[in-house]
């Protein structure tokens, strides 16, 4: 177990060392050719114009504290979090009425153009009465049906 132990020291101190080798590494800000500036962890090349090094130790960046007056609670972010999921929910809603509504548009207009096309083949069309007994339509009453059924067509076909 011991061994174990002192295997792992020398590991951990150059894990260490590396580390803040890292953290401290100095940054080189130099001017080439051309004018133009760089910054750099590696050493320019030979040919630059100005060569300066910088001091620039990392270390992580906090986030600002906020006060209680800038921050909002958590109940106010949850109310406008279920106000955002409802106006989704409605959405997708009228959505789903409005798809409906033009697939049952869309129905009736073909059915609409088909009726109209039967009649102007003058194929027999049958109505049924008030007794329930289907009749035929007669040949004079088709004109009036056709007027009809451009009128439908117009209606459901925009």
């Amino acid at each position: 177990m011991t061994r174990v132990n002192t295997m792992r020291l020398p590991l951990l101190a150059f894990s260490l060392l590396t580390l803040a080798a890292t953290a401290y590494a100095g940054v080189t800000k130099w001017v080439d050719a051309d004018g133009k500036v760089h910054y750099s962890d590696q050493p320019p090349p030979a040919a630059v114009k100005s060569q300066k090094s910088l001091d620039i130790k990392t270390s992580p960046v906090l986030p600002k504290a906020t006060s209680d007056s800038e921050s909002r609670s958590m109940a106010e972010k949850d109310l406008e979090f279920r106000k955002r999921q409802v106006k989704a929910e409605e959405a997708a809603a009228k959505e789903a009425k409005d798809q409906g509504e033009a697939r049952r548009a869309k129905a009736n207009c073909e059915q609409a153009q088909r009726q109209l096309q039967a009649l102007q083949e003058g194929q027999r069309i049958s109505r049924f009465n008030e007794k329930g007994e289907r009749v035929y339509m007669e040949d004079s009453d088709r004109p009036q049906a056709i007027s009809e059924a451009k009128q439908a067509v117009d209606s459901w076909c925009k």
